[in-house]
This record gives structure tokens, sequence and C-alpha cells, in this order.
């Protein structure tokens, strides 16, 4: 069975008390999220930062209603998994592989798949691009009606890989799609 989850990261603060720093988009019909929004956080060298990451299947009920106002405790929690930022970005290629742990109908821990974080470099800057995307006679690869395209915007990383940045509407049943005009800011597209 498909879930439509979404990504909720945290920070551990001393007191062991959790702090929310950032969610994800929900990312609709799929066990192998690529979740485009990203979650900054400053890194200060010198001090332990603790990470919790959590997923939450989120209600299709609740799909229309912007990601910073669901409640959390109204959604399922699949698991979370555990890092501390400093091991993310002391990696060669600033990528960390974490096992996330959800609980079994029992009350024991299960291993719900994993997880993968990247860590960037960003510059901040005011600078944008607005960008409209156009395309014409694209190939029809829907069987009872025309496609139903989308264009997802990449960026290079250092390690060579692509890592996505941007993601359009879906424009239904339309072989020569204009999408709604883009925004992308500096800090989306260029890497340090």
């Amino acid at each position: 069975m498909l879930s439509d989850p979404m990504l909720v990261a945290y920070v551990k603060k001393r007191d062991g008390q959790l702090e929310e720093i950032g969610r994800t988009e929900v990312i609709m019909n799929t066990l192998n999220p690529i979740w485009i929004q990203k979650v900054p956080i400053a890194y200060q060298f010198e001090i332990v930062q603790p990470l919790v990451f959590r997923v939450f299947d989120v209600d299709t009920k609740y799909h229309n209603i912007p990601v910073k106002s669901l409640k959390l405790n109204e959604q399922d929690f699949l698991g979370e998994a555990n890092c501390v930022l400093s091991e993310i970005v002391t990696k060669h290629n600033k990528s960390l592989t974490l096992h996330i742990q959800g609980r079994n109908a029992h009350g024991g821990i299960r291993n719900m798949g994993s997880l993968t974080v990247h860590a960037e470099e960003t510059v901040v800057s005011r600078l944008a691009v607005d960008m409209t995307f156009h395309c014409s006679k694209l190939e029809n690869k829907d069987h009872f009606s025309k496609s139903d395209p989308f264009l997802r915007i990449s960026k290079i990383v250092e390690s060579g890989g692509y890592f996505p940045i941007c993601k359009t509407e879906v424009i239904d049943n339309n072989l020569n799609p204009t999408w709604k005009p883009v925004c992308l800011t500096a800090q989306q597209f260029v890497s340090k």
C-alpha cells in the first residue's frame, strides 16, 4: 500500500526537547519519496546538533492544507531517524543514509526503510530568476486520454548526481503545456 509521506525535521535541544525546524512537501502515492522542499539549518562547528527526522503519512483529506498548518497528531506516524548534523557535513559527499525506525503492532521497534539526508553549503542571496516553460508536441503516454505533464528541475551537485530543486504543477490532458512561471532563488540553484 502506498503512502503520502511528508518529513518533519527537528533539532534536539540540550534539555531533550525537540524544536521543529522545517517540513517538506507531501509526495503522493509513493514508498520512495524525493522531497524538493529543503530544510535550512545553520551548522555550528563547535556545537553538537542532534537532528531527528520524522516521517508521516498525510491523510488524503488534508492534501489541500499547507504543510505548516497540518496537525501531526492527525497524521499516521511512519517512523523516525536520528543523527548529528556534523555526521552529514563531514561526509565526503555530504550525504548520510539512516535507518527509519517505527513501531510494530506489539510496540516493538521495526525497520521502516531508509532516509538519505544530503547537506549543502548555501550562498544566501536575494538573486532570483523567473522562468516560464512551454513544451510542444509531447509524446502521449496515456492510453485513454492525453498525458498529464509536469517538469522537475534539478541541479548537478558536487558528487556529479542530480538533486531536485523545483517541480511544476501537473497540467492534465495536454501535449502542448505552458506552466505557471517558476521563481528560483540563488540559494536554490547555486551550490558553494
